[in-house]
């Protein structure tokens, strides 16, 4: 199935492009980005179809090809039953599938323990990873460095856990971090959250309070000991200063900024009605950033689509991002594939300009430009900060020799005031 650019809408300072449809609609999904070769695809596991109850949860995987642009079915996630609620990570290329919850004929749910390895270059699922310790569905997931793998709080067959679980990838091993504080202020499921340096920022979800589920906007942040990453510093920062709470929204960062799309502002179940009155749940049309060197909040609404039930994002710049399916107005479970991306550094004359061009040679990268660069940023594919250079010049080098193999944007600010970024690839 193809995916076609077919219109473009602006939102208070971003823009939503409609890309198309999915295979079939789908909601509660994981939802990455990863490499085949130099080919960027996008990713998604598990999840709900349009019934929106227990038959109709799966184990169906899709990829998008973003050059040949065409969705593919891979084959199925290896567990006994179909799963929402995980959480997907790719780190040195491999994806990993976390966690989620399996819901039965009867109503009763079985939080899942899988950690599902999946390889983009063979287009297969590779043997499964070390379990889980803590079982965990409908938890905030982000990948430190490039290299490690944070689960943090969540639901555990039949609470909120306060654990704080790490997954080395290379070494295929889980280690205990320092706990959230076990309070409803901190324990939540259907949060979600991001790490921008060595913070974990998670906001909203679901707290318990006497025998209800209530939404919530509050904010925490943990900061990771660069030293002892298993030493987590966790500090409470009140509600955020927004309209409404957030509930399963998309998170993700750009720079020193934590970015949350979509979700909803009242908890509800998996087939999107509210746990306090069996009422239908809409979605909220907002973006919410948290810049984290002010410590301002921003909200731009509305937005062209309103979209909840998201569990996951994929990057496809260091400015743009892509979602696929959840759960739109009405309880309609969605197909619908969006870009998204900054306005100011988007889709302006900014990216369209070809004012450098880059040349590859052994250990070095070269810049020739048309025009004086100011600033030079060097970004991994998961939007980490590898450097700020200050150039105010048209010609400028820098050595690869030190840095891992892998995929890098390279973001290039012109006196002008526009910006031309460039997808580098570093191989040993």
């Amino acid at each position: 199935m193809s995916v076609l650019n077919l219109s473009s809408f602006s939102q208070d300072g971003w823009v939503w492009e409609f890309l198309g449809t999915m295979p079939e609609p789908v909601a509660n999904n994981a939802f990455v980005e990863a490499y085949r070769g130099d080919t960027l695809c996008y990713y998604s596991f598990s999840g709900i179809g349009s019934e929106l109850n227990p038959e109709s949860i799966h184990l169906k995987s899709w990829r998008y090809n973003t050059i040949l642009q065409e969705w593919e079915s891979l084959a199925d996630v290896n567990d006994f039953r179909g799963k929402i609620a995980a959480g997907a990570s790719t780190v040195n290329n491999i994806i990993y599938l976390i966690g989620g919850y399996h819901v039965f004929e009867n109503l009763s749910e079985q939080t899942s323990d899988k950690v599902h390895r999946f390889d983009p270059e063979t287009n297969n699922w590779l043997e499964d990873g070390a379990e889980i310790p803590v079982p965990v569905d409908d938890h905030v997931q982000a990948v430190w460095r490039d290299s490690l793998i944070y689960v943090v709080t969540g639901w555990s067959n039949n609470t909120n856990t306060a654990s704080v679980q790490i997954y080395n990838p290379a070494a295929d091993e889980w280690t205990p971090a320092t706990s959230v504080p076990p309070t409803s202020e901190f324990r939540a499921f259907g949060a979600s959250g991001t790490i921008v340096g060595d913070t974990i920022y998670y906001f909203g979800g679901v707290h318990i309070a006497g025998f209800s589920f209530v939404a919530n906007k509050r904010f925490r942040k943990g900061v990771i000991n660069p030293e002892n990453p298993s030493e987590i510093t966790w500090e409470y920062l009140e509600d955020a200063p927004v309209q409404d709470n957030g509930y399963r929204m998309a998170c993700t960062h750009f720079q020193n900024e934590a970015i949350w799309i979509g979700g909803a502002g009242v908890a509800y179940n998996f087939d999107a009605l509210a746990y306090s009155n069996n009422q239908a749940v809409n979605p909220l049309g907002q973006i919410r950033t948290f810049d984290t060197f002010s410590e301002n909040w921003t909200t731009a609404q509305p937005s062209p689509f309103n979209i909840m039930d998201l569990r996951g994002i994929a990057r496809e710049d260091e400015d743009s991002w892509v979602i696929a399916g959840g759960i739109t107005d009405n309880r309609q479970v969605s197909d619908q594939v969006w870009r998204i991306s900054r306005e100011s550094v988007g889709l302006n004359q900014g990216h369209k300009v070809n004012k450098a061009r880059i040349i590859h040679s052994e250990g070095e990268i070269t810049i020739e430009a048309s025009e004086i660069i100011s600033e030079a940023n060097l970004y991994s594919i998961s939007g980490a900060l590898i450097f700020n250079r200050l150039i105010n010049n048209q010609n400028w080098s820098f050595q690869t020799d030190r840095l891992p193999s892998g995929l890098y944007v390279l973001a290039l600010k012109y006196k002008t005031g526009l910006s031309q970024n460039f997808k580098l690839i570093v191989t040993r």
